[in-house]
């Protein structure tokens, strides 16, 4: 009865299969969650793991999204804010990561949590690449996720959308056997126990519901830096966008796929991620060797002139990203972008569009906070007579000297 209680007194930010199979689960009544499991075929373990490689930290988000670690995580492969929350602020705060991909295939999950995971993502943009990939489906408050990343990239079959909140109310179940419930609301509060089946009671439920919606829609269009009326217009109104569709009505920012992202954003001495990964590193390491010292060998002016053109382009890219308009304001960033990555140009010039802009602070030295601290003095005579002897005296000066 607890899980059936949670799921149906929460506001949701999810797929309508996805809440039905949850509402299902939590409706059977005193069973064991061994017995729960066996019918998903799931094992009782939570298989939630942060890779890293190359300085890329890969974070999944997978299944219902829920605020807390429970049953479902526990079972059906759904996951937690609060684990993603620890993952995320690890891979920030560890010196070793480069970028944090977000590897995201949910329907959503509960709106309680989502808002403030989306925020505490957003503020950290500018620290670190961040990019969202949407490997299956990113669908309501898991697309709430994934647009407060820097970029959000999509797969040809990922489905990313499904703008909007939903609420369930369990009407009330005849049964002549069961105890008589009886509740007492205080007077002054006449809208504490309201009734979803009165014209009254679902018209305040739908303010509540239309009232959280706005908040997902208004984060959106912060997020992805377009004004509320463009999410309703052109985000599908609670459909779901496939791939390309997605990215023409600018839910996801290009197509792409995991393995070319943690290409783009490891460190560029790594042949093992720019060769592939099927083949051992060590064996696309000797390969690798074997192939320049052929070339250079039999073909020296060729490597040359290779060896040359990839400095010049390599060049090129630096130059275009720090001396772009988005780099003002952000040089750490654009730094980072040229200098510890190989991102393409335009690219990182897109990533700079997004993140915060950093306020210089104003330029001061010693002497001059010394002076600050210190004030205008003020000098005035003691007395009237101090000020009369002083004239005196300056009058007698000039005298004597004339």
């Amino acid at each position: 009865m607890r899980a059936w209680n949670k799921a149906t007194s929460e506001p949701w930010a999810i797929t309508e299969s996805a809440l039905q199979t949850i509402l299902e689960i939590a409706e059977r009544e005193n069973e064991k969650p061994e017995a729960v499991a066996a019918r998903l075929g799931k094992e009782l373990q939570n298989t939630h793991t942060v890779t890293e490689r190359d300085g890329v930290a890969v974070i999944p988000v997978t299944g219902p999204l829920f605020r807390y670690a429970n049953l479902f995580t526990a079972i059906s492969g759904a996951t937690s804010y609060e684990i993603l929350a620890q993952d995320f602020t690890a891979a920030i705060e560890n010196p070793d990561i480069n970028a944090i991909i977000l590897n995201i295939d949910s329907p959503g999950g509960e709106v309680n949590g989502c808002s403030e995971l989306a925020n505490m993502i957003f503020a950290a943009r500018g620290k670190k690449p961040i990019i969202a990939y949407a490997s299956g489906d990113a669908a309501s408050g898991a697309y709430w996720i994934a647009s407060a990343a820097d970029q959000v990239v999509a797969s040809e079959t990922s489905g990313l959308g499904s703008i909007g909140v939903v609420a369930v109310y369990r009407g009330a179940k005849p049964d002549k056997n069961a105890p008589t419930t009886i509740e007492i609301v205080s007077s002054q509060s006449p809208f504490k126990r309201l009734n979803p089946e009165s014209d009254e009671g679902r018209a305040k439920l739908q303010t509540r519901i239309d009232a959280m919606a706005e908040v997902f829609v208004n984060t959106l269009a912060r997020n992805r830096g377009i004004e509320a009326t463009q999410v309703l217009e052109q985000f599908g109104g609670g459909d779901i966008l496939i791939g390309a569709h997605a990215v023409n009505a600018g839910l996801a920012d290009r197509i792409g796929s995991l393995e070319k992202l943690i290409a783009e954003f490891s460190a560029s001495s790594n042949p093992a991620l720019q060769r592939g990964f099927l083949l051992p590193a060590t064996t696309q390491q000797k390969e690798t060797a074997m192939n320049l010292e052929t070339l250079a060998q039999e073909h020296p002016e060729l490597l040359a002139q290779v060896q040359s053109d990839a400095r010049a382009s390599e060049r090129s890219r630096i130059q275009t990203i720090l001396a772009s308009e988005e780099a003002k304001d952000r040089g750490d960033l654009a730094q980072h972008l040229s200098f510890a990555t190989d991102m393409a140009a335009d690219s990182a010039v897109a990533m700079l569009a997004k993140a915060p802009k950093i306020q210089p602070e104003p330029k001061t030295n010693g002497f001059d906070a010394a002076m600050r601290d210190l004030g205008n003095p003020k000098i005035t005579p003691a007395s009237a007579e101090a000020e009369e002897d002083s004239i005196d005296s300056v009058a007698k000066r000039l005298a004597a000297a004339s």
